[in-house]
């Protein structure tokens, strides 16, 4: 329908009606058009924001690698200059006077498919001391014994609960825990590299690429 021109006045009570469903088709229409504005700069936006992402995770890995692998150059050299074989160890460190750097290795850990045969058994141990006597106390234990999101079982968390179950003097309970313990594998190593500098108060400073510390 064409659009109402004539003064507010002169119209009719229909013409009144029509004028008030045409503005609020408008508002209609504007309110649409700003939601799919909104869309389209919100998509744009991740899309920039994934982008710049990817990049700065390529780059951080290949500073990793890179880092890493002129670091063991230098490493092994300073031990070939002195006619010496490279000591093999968890960890080494580079440094002058003002940067330090250090390249560590970890070992990744596991459990045996032996390990749910001790996990079984410690959680009925307990069950048996906790589930009658405090609920909520037995729930938490049981709990650092349940499977991550990704199916597994925290060997941390269990190994630390290991140095725990010590201190109770449970012998049944740290014999379980020491034959888990032996169900440990090693799945493989992931290397780190940290870089410090020297700062005023002659402290080595952590260079952090961690977003928590920026």
């Amino acid at each position: 329908m064409e659009a109402i021109t004539k003064p507010i006045h002169e119209m009719t009570s229909a013409e009144l009606i029509e004028l008030g469903k045409q503005k609020a088709a408008e508002e209609k229409k504007k309110q649409e058009q700003r939601k799919q504005a909104h869309l389209k700069d919100k998509e744009n936006f991740l899309n920039e924001v994934l982008e710049r992402y990817n990049d700065a995770q390529a780059i951080l890995t290949t500073l990793k690698s890179e880092t890493i692998s002129h670091a063991e150059n230098f490493n092994n050299l300073k031990y070939e200059l002195e006619g010496k074989p490279t000591k093999e160890a968890k960890s080494f460190e580079l440094k002058n006077d003002k940067i330090k750097i250090i390249v560590e290795s970890q070992d990744r850990f596991d459990f045996n498919d032996e390990a749910i045969v001790h996990i079984n058994a410690i959680k009925d141990i307990f069950r048996e001391k906790f589930e009658n006597r405090n609920k909520g106390f037995y729930n938490l234990l049981e709990s650092i014994l349940i499977k991550n999101a990704k199916g597994e079982y925290d060997v941390k968390i269990l190994t630390k609960a290991r140095k725990q179950v010590r201190e109770l003097g449970d012998d049944k309970l740290i014999e379980e825990f020491d034959k888990l313990n032996d169900c440990l594998i090693v799945v493989g190593s992931t290397k780190y590299v940290r870089v410090y500098t020297l700062d005023e108060k002659n402290k080595w400073k952590d260079v952090s690429l961690n977003f928590s510390s920026l």
